[in-house]
């Protein structure tokens, strides 16, 4: 535990300039936390973010593309174009978005950068649900009834899976963590709408449409 601890102190010791990827309160917070630690930051954001008060707080903003997520906040590229022009030398990520993509996390280690979050190799095994699903099956861990992934066009028939697993169930955005891209469904005949808005809102966010369902526990606790 003490090694941990000083590796994390090593870590932020080198943070001469902190990118944050991401936007809104998260971004917010991780810049006061900065500024409480005095280490300058560098805001990222959208056309359409042009005016929002990370942008604001931050003590170097750059605009990286239009306002569609996935022609900006998850366009690797810029992000790493901004680290060259702010010479920022750490970047978090914060929570959605590419916070839980193990290409992003290689992309700034490889480019000598200090990545603030999980090993890549841990994001791949639990940075995408579905697959953190599986994971947990392979070891003996008990899970709930639910499907795998399927995307828009896989010809797969939703009604029949969710009758499989029974109702209530939800619907998963199977990229990215958290409750990002979750909906319940208590009645079939609300399925298929709900399918078709996570699959939406996982291609905007994510970049992947893939979902999958699951049986859903109303009044659940996270463990």
């Amino acid at each position: 535990m003490n090694n941990k601890n000083t590796d994390r102190k090593k870590i932020m010791t080198s943070v001469e300039k902190l990118l944050i990827a991401n936007r809104g309160e998260i971004a917010c917070r991780i810049i006061r936390t900065c500024k409480n630690m005095g280490i300058p930051t560098v805001a990222v954001y959208s056309e359409a973010d042009r005016e929002a008060l990370h942008v604001k707080m931050a003590d170097e903003a750059f605009e990286i593309g239009p306002p569609p997520v996935n022609e900006s906040y998850l366009d690797i590229e810029a992000i790493l174009r901004v680290m060259r022009e702010s010479s920022a030398n750490a970047v978090h990520p914060g929570y959605g978005l590419l916070a839980e993509n193990a290409g992003f996390a290689r992309a700034i280690q490889q480019a000598d950068h200090i990545w603030i979050g999980p090993d890549p190799a841990t994001i791949d095994a639990m940075g995408d649900k579905e697959r953190a699903r599986e994971l947990a099956i392979s070891l003996g861990v008990p899970v709930l009834p639910g499907s795998g992934r399927f995307r828009p066009d896989d010809g797969e028939d939703p009604a029949e899976i969710a009758e499989t697993i029974g109702y209530p169930l939800l619907v998963k955005a199977a990229a990215g963590g958290g409750g990002i891209g979750m909906r319940a469904v208590s009645l079939p005949e609300k399925l298929l709408s709900q399918i078709e808005t996570t699959q939406k809102l996982a291609a905007r966010i994510f970049g992947d449409p893939s979902i999958f369902l699951e049986r859903y526990v109303p009044n659940a606790r996270h463990v």
